[in-house]
């Protein structure tokens, strides 16, 4: 991770407008929340709405899927200059997978192949309706999963790097269910922009962190 670079990584320049076609990673504090033995941030599990866990780190819900946004790599030939590079999005997502190992165990990789016709099919079947191209997955109690996703491509701008909370039936053979309709997994980073921009303007109840009404101190 570039250090130096990290100084001027902010919130503004991590969420602003420019880093839809600039790219983007969390800032620093954001990302060392999630590598903590502790497990994802507790609020992260309880989200029923785009909020914000800290100052730092969002949350994007759709329907019974937690998403949270880790790193856009934005137009690599959009003449605005790279926020962040690809060697970078790997050495976080490689991070992540480290404090997987602390919170669950070792990661499994997802097939995305095949057409399964259960909770893990609806799941991975969503998987490819919005871009992912590969997913490690835990299963991190009796009823949540996590994957850690990476989606897009970095000649057309969509790369991206999301961390899903979602039921453990989605990601575990053996709480596999029905199939699941309706599952939504799409998002943007211009959503994480609306959410900073309303947080910013101080509009809506989507601009509040959730890290103020975690009573332990969690975030």
């Amino acid at each position: 991770m570039d250090i130096d670079r990290d100084v001027h990584r902010d919130a503004a320049s991590a969420f602003g407008a420019t880093s839809v076609t600039d790219g983007a990673l969390l800032p620093f504090e954001a990302r060392s929340s999630l590598l903590t033995p502790d497990g994802p941030p507790r609020a992260a599990l309880e989200a029923d709405a785009d909020a914000w866990l800290s100052p730092g780190l969002p949350v994007l819900v759709r329907g019974a899927a937690r998403i949270l946004p880790l790193a856009w790599r934005g137009d690599p030939h959009g003449g605005g200059g790279s926020a962040v590079t690809e060697e970078e999005i790997a050495a976080f997502a490689t991070r992540v997978q480290d404090a997987g190992m602390y919170w669950a165990g070792p990661w499994r990789v997802l097939p995305l192949t095949g057409n399964r016709s259960d909770s893990v099919g609806s799941y991975t079947a969503a998987l490819r309706g919005c871009g992912a191209t590969e997913v490690d997955c835990w299963t991190y109690s009796e009823s949540t999963g996590l994957a850690l996703v990476r989606a897009g491509a970095t000649d057309d701008g969509t790369m991206s790097l999301a961390l899903h909370i979602v039921p453990a039936g989605w990601v575990s053979d053996a709480r596999a269910g029905r199939p699941v309709r309706g599952i939504d997994l799409r998002w943007s980073w211009s959503d994480v922009v609306a959410l900073y921009g309303a947080r910013e303007s101080g509009a809506g109840s989507g601009a509040d962190s959730l890290e103020e009404h975690d009573d332990e101190g969690h975030t």
